[in-house]
């Protein structure tokens, strides 16, 4: 669509965004609902695969489709779509998480973000350092340390920014050393 934005966000096979006025529009798969935006006034969004979650501008979080959830007004900072499940941040700086959520303890004390994968999620506590909860079949779940200013949880892997502007990934895939495979020779 051409309008003006201030976010987008991309899922498996659709994407939403927040236009300049607040409002947000959808377009690609809506198998499930997930393309259609609710009304209302939003400050960011977040496409999963089969689901979308908005933040309003009244701080409410809303999830609709079908791993999501009806309106929220608990004060949320931002909201991250998983597979299955949602976690938010609130204003207070906790994490709540909804639908098949990944198992283990949310983080304790206060974080600045939520990023939610298909088994994990990683939250950047206010001190810099990184907290994962969730599946950790591939080591997606154990953050190096260091502090970061970002991070963002996918299937099998995790990355981050780090205050010093480098980035790091873990998991089953890796930004550094990654073994190249040898060179096949013609029968």
């Amino acid at each position: 669509p051409r309008t003006t934005f201030t976010s987008v966000s991309a899922g498996s096979d659709h994407t939403c965004g927040v236009k300049t006025n607040g409002s947000v529009v959808c377009w690609g798969n809506n198998e499930y609902g997930q393309a259609t935006p609710p009304s209302g006034t939003f400050a960011s969004v977040s496409a999963s695969a089969i689901f979308t979650c908005w933040v309003k501008t009244n701080g409410s979080a809303v999830c609709p489709g079908l791993w999501g959830w009806e309106e929220d007004s608990g004060g949320f900072a931002s909201v991250s779509a998983g597979l299955k499940h949602a976690c938010g941040v609130k204003t207070n700086g906790s994490v709540v998480c909804r639908g098949v959520a990944p198992h283990g303890m949310l983080p304790s004390g206060s974080v600045t973000s939520v990023s939610t994968g298909v088994v994990h999620a990683c939250s950047v506590k206010t001190n810099g350092s990184v907290v994962c909860w969730g599946g950790d079949n591939y080591g997606q779940s154990t953050p190096p340390s260091g502090t970061f200013a970002s991070v963002s949880a996918g299937s099998a892997h995790t990355c981050g920014v780090k205050t010093n502007g480098s980035a790091v990934c873990w998991g089953s895939i890796r930004m550094e050393n990654q073994p190249r495979l040898p060179a096949l020779s013609p029968p």
